[in-house]
């Protein structure tokens, strides 16, 4: 660590005492992961405050960072470089915030400046001029709601109670769909009559300018700031400047919002906690509910994590007893949702062969029938035509030859690789040398055609993301045909609602998979007015489909808790993933203090140097996961940030570090 510092020294002899800024540069190396000392000039002397924007020089080159603090000496001797200039006119990062970057840090195994990036939206002077101009306004609380809406979930009132009287009560929610709008506008208006500021955070823009809308109109369209990746970076950056200096008090957003930097933050509300699109893919890969839990702690605000369904990961909050469960009592629970069936294999054999087919007739006759009460939902699992196909003879799944991407078929018969987007004009199984494809999946695109010769004259939407995706429709009858997240609301919601192939989700191997399907279901079927048929169709595993036809989330969550518990997996266990080249991935392994559970080979493609006939030449790599129960996963994590440490002081190859891999949970 101080030999990163003495590169700015000058060894020309020590220097008369002087200013210093400690300044955390922007650059990803573990070794240079704390404040720096720079010299403060005695120009910059009024400017170079705690927060601010400013430029410096390290290892030869300029960079920008943040001064996290300002001293009246160095603690290491000669004379130090100075700030080369302050790029913002005010403070862009709060001591909270620095203070939350470094807690994610430390338990992702990445660097404070990588989380930094994360939070801090790049700067835009015309609108930090523009915002700095502009006057105060005038701040007015709501009054603290009745809290009526909650007397269908039991624990409601006092969650209401105890955010207007300035606590911070944690609470994972299982909303229903047509008390959900008013339940969460009752819980924000309560934390702002405290006084204290709020943050929601909502999977997609199309969501988050949902309930923007939806709580502006409550509270006033004045109260609501909203951020979202796909804003302008100008508006990004004024909610974020807006945010620290205490102006914007209520901040609407998708996964970027979790971090605005409010003042007083009183609420953190995550809707639909356990969407992918609520996971941060660059590095520290953390989610907006693990920021959400970091600041409820740091700041000793209140929580709130909502959805239709419920991720394991919630219910392990609640398991703990860190968080409260607020589930609908059964009553209400009933009067709500849908009437849900899930045919098994008796079922289907009581249809004769025509059972077995991917719409039997049972689904045919619910769809005749309810289609003279209104639109009717099909979900289907993916886009497209055919997505996925297979060898005839053998069936196995038809791979590209050139980077090994499953062969999709499009509507003119083409046959084309999902990943590269190559052409096969004439494909030969490696297995068995077939030459005939037939469909394992099929898309949204057919689905979409069948059912169109099937009911002629009735009007049909398909709505996916190979196609523009609708939004709304209206209460006519219509049969529309979506993909999971793509589902338009109807205007007095869908008189019946078709899940097809769903295997297609909760028959994949991995962990996550009963999660997330049931996940999908209940976001599509929450769309479904209250009494209306549902049919889950495919075939299902007796508790997924007990799950679905009770509306029990939280049941199955807990059960899926308690396997994962049992198999010592996340979120019961710290599982840290590391990825590389086999020798550097056993020596940091080995050196870790972890279990090692296995070391495999990475699939897919790998860097590499280019061969002499201009292709990739592929590295191999591999990845080893080590575990270490919660309670020695701070020793596990130190451990790991020193050796990237080292590895990086030294100029050793790095190694990719991934703390619970959100791929595997």
């Amino acid at each position: 660590m101080e030999d990163a510092q003495g590169t700015l020294i000058d060894l020309g002899g020590p220097a008369a005492p002087q200013a210093v800024a400690r300044v955390l540069v922007d650059v990803d190396l573990p070794h240079l992961d704390h404040p720096l000392d720079y010299a403060v000039p005695a120009e910059l002397a009024d400017t170079a405050g705690p927060g601010r924007l400013v430029r410096v020089r390290l290892g030869g080159a300029k960079h920008l960072g943040w001064i996290v603090a300002r001293a009246d000496s160095s603690e290491h001797p000669g004379r130090l470089q100075p700030l080369l200039s302050v790029a913002s006119d005010t403070e862009v990062v709060s001591p909270e915030l620095l203070r939350l970057a470094r807690y994610i840090a430390d338990r992702t195994v990445s660097t404070a400046s990588q989380v930094l990036s994360l939070a801090v939206p790049d700067r835009h002077a015309a609108t930090e001029r523009k915002v700095l101009a502009e006057p105060d306004p005038a701040l007015t609380r709501p009054e603290a709601p009745a809290g009526t809406s909650w007397d269908s979930h039991p624990g409601g009132g006092a969650l209401l109670r105890r955010l207007a009287a300035g606590e911070s009560p944690r609470a994972v929610w299982t909303a229903l769909a047509p008390t959900r709008d008013a339940q969460l506008a009752d819980a924000v208006a309560a934390a702002l009559s405290s006084g204290r500021s709020v943050v929601v955070t909502a999977p997609t823009s199309a969501q988050a300018g949902a309930v923007a809308d939806m709580l502006a109109g409550v509270l006033g369209e004045s109260a609501v700031s909203v951020t979202a990746a796909d804003l302008p970076a100008a508006q990004r950056y004024r909610v974020h400047l807006e945010a620290l200096s205490g102006r914007a008090r209520l901040v609407v957003g998708t996964r970027s919002a979790v971090w605005a930097p409010v003042r007083d933050l009183g609420l953190v509300v995550v809707w639909d906690d356990g969407d992918d699109r609520l996971q941060e893919q660059r590095a520290p890969r953390v989610s907006a509910l693990d920021v959400a839990v970091a600041r409820a702690h740091l700041e000793g605000a209140g929580l709130i994590a909502g959805a239709f369904s419920r991720s394991v990961k919630a219910q392990a909050l609640v398991r703990s007893g860190w968080a409260a469960s607020l589930a609908p009592e059964r009553p209400a629970l009933r009067a709500s949702t849908p009437r849900v069936a899930v045919p098994d294999e008796l079922d289907r054999e009581r249809e004769g062969p025509a059972g077995a087919s991917r719409l039997p007739p049972r689904a045919q006759q619910a769809l005749r029938r309810e289609l003279g009460h209104g639109p009717v939902l099909i979900q289907v699992p993916s886009a497209g035509y055919v997505p996925v196909v297979s060898c005839d003879r053998c069936r196995r799944v038809a791979r590209c030859a050139h980077c090994g991407g499953t062969l999709s078929l499009g509507p003119d018969r083409t046959v084309r690789c999902a990943w590269c987007g190559r052409g096969t004009q004439e494909w030969r199984c490696p297995q068995c040398a077939g030459t005939r494809l037939r469909a394992v999946r099929v898309g949204s695109e057919r689905t979409g055609e069948e059912l169109g010769r099937a009911f002629p004259g009735v009007p049909l939407t398909v709505s996916s993301s190979t196609r523009e995706i609708t939004r709304s429709i209206g209460a006519e009858p219509r049969l529309v045909v979506a993909t999971p997240g793509a589902e338009p609301r109807a205007e007095d919601g869908y008189a019946a609602a078709l899940i097809l192939d769903a295997p297609a989700i909760a028959g994949r191997p991995e962990l996550w998979a009963p999660e997330e399907a049931l996940r999908r279901w209940l976001n599509a079927l929450s769309l479904v007015r209250a009494g209306a048929p549902a049919l889950v169709l495919g075939g299902l595993d007796p508790v997924l489909s007990q799950a679905l036809v009770r509306w029990d989330p939280a049941g199955l969550a807990d059960r899926l808790l308690d396997e994962r518990e049992a198999l010592g997996f996340f979120p019961a266990t710290t599982i840290v993933a590391l990825d590389g080249p086999a020798p550097d991935v056993e020596e940091i392994a080995a050196g870790s203090g972890g279990e090692l559970m296995g070391i495999v080979p990475r699939s897919g493609p790998q860097p590499g140097g280019a061969t002499g006939e201009g292709k990739e030449e592929a590295t191999p790599e591999v990845r080893a996961l080590v575990r270490v129960a919660h309670g020695d996963a701070p020793g596990l994590l130190g451990a790991l940030a020193r050796i990237q440490q080292h590895r990086a002081a030294h100029r050793l190859p790095m190694v990719r570090i991934t703390v619970n891999p959100p791929e595997l949970f």
